[in-house]
């Protein structure tokens, strides 16, 4: 695919696809709260005409390729990579077609992820595609579902982890996204003293997975984003320890750093020391 067609590819459709939307509208642009930066007020913004992002929190900007380089620390040539394999599972439309902001249009809501079916996990694609992840099937079986859902008009199956408020992390070998709500995960263990804090729920299946178990001694809290921090800290509060599995990229450290100031915390990321998450490091490390 020519990189002129990548560049036309909508940024609203790619932010969706990660579970963001839009808060409110300025002018011709979208502002969103920034999905790189903790912040309190919006200030990444869209102009889905000329199809650019500016992140005011950081100063970045550019097309949808500089967007996925910048989300995601890929290079150029990943990044476009990245893409196409998204193009090709028809998650995006055109930024000429892409709709304008309107909170509750027709349109809006037909291009959202309706659930259709939930169901145990049975397709041989994703049981593969966790496979291939290092994670086993008895620890897949036992967290994720098959969830069947239509975006944009179109019918798909993902993996599906389920959040605090009934939404789910969708992912499979061509997709990564969410259907509403977003939110974070808690998997509580009564009279627990210690929380353990994951960023996405590959990596606390790849802990399963490395320390040979399926069930954890202390409550566990996914924040399916890193952009949920906030949404913790309320369960956080009564930790005697919170012991962090975190990223290990500029967000996941300046999460990290801004949990030390209110809680006891134990990075645990020494364990995946040289990989960015705990799943990289599984999946380079596991025969």
């Amino acid at each position: 695919m020519k990189i002129s067609d990548l560049k036309q590819f909508a940024i609203i459709d790619y932010l969706q696809s990660l579970g963001l939307e839009p808060v409110k509208s300025s002018g011709k642009e979208l502002v969103y709260y920034s999905p790189k930066t903790n912040e309190k007020t919006p200030s990444f913004f869209v102009n889905p005409n000329k199809n650019v992002f500016f992140d005011y929190s950081s100063n970045e900007s550019g097309d949808i390729i500089r967007l996925v380089q910048y989300l995601n620390d890929f290079d150029f040539a990943t990044a476009c990579k990245h893409l196409e394999t998204m193009g090709n599972g028809s998650i995006f439309q055109s930024a000429e077609n892409s709709f304008s902001f309107c909170r509750k249009s027709p349109e809006s809501n037909a291009n959202a992820i309706s659930i259709n079916t939930v169901k145990p996990l049975q397709a041989n694609s994703l049981i593969s595609y966790c496979e291939g992840r290092k994670i086993p099937f008895q620890i897949a079986y036992k967290y994720l579902k098959e969830v069947h859902y239509t975006n944009n008009k179109k019918s798909y199956y993902s993996l599906g982890f389920v959040n605090d408020m009934g939404g789910f992390e969708l992912r499979n070998q061509h997709f990564k996204g969410s259907s509403s709500p977003k939110g974070i995960t808690t998997l509580e263990v009564p009279e627990s003293k210690d929380i353990y804090l994951f960023e996405g729920f590959f990596d606390l299946l790849s802990a399963f997975s490395f320390f040979g178990t399926y069930k954890s001694s202390n409550t566990i809290i996914v924040l399916n984003s890193i952009v949920n921090i906030d949404k913790a800290k309320e369960r956080l509060k009564g930790a005697d320890k919170v012991h962090c599995f975190l990223d290990r990229d500029t967000q996941g450290i300046k999460a990290l750093e801004k949990l030390s100031d209110s809680f006891q915390i134990v990075d645990r990321s020494n364990i995946y020391e040289g990989y960015k998450d705990f799943n990289e490091f599984l999946i380079n490390n596991q025969p």
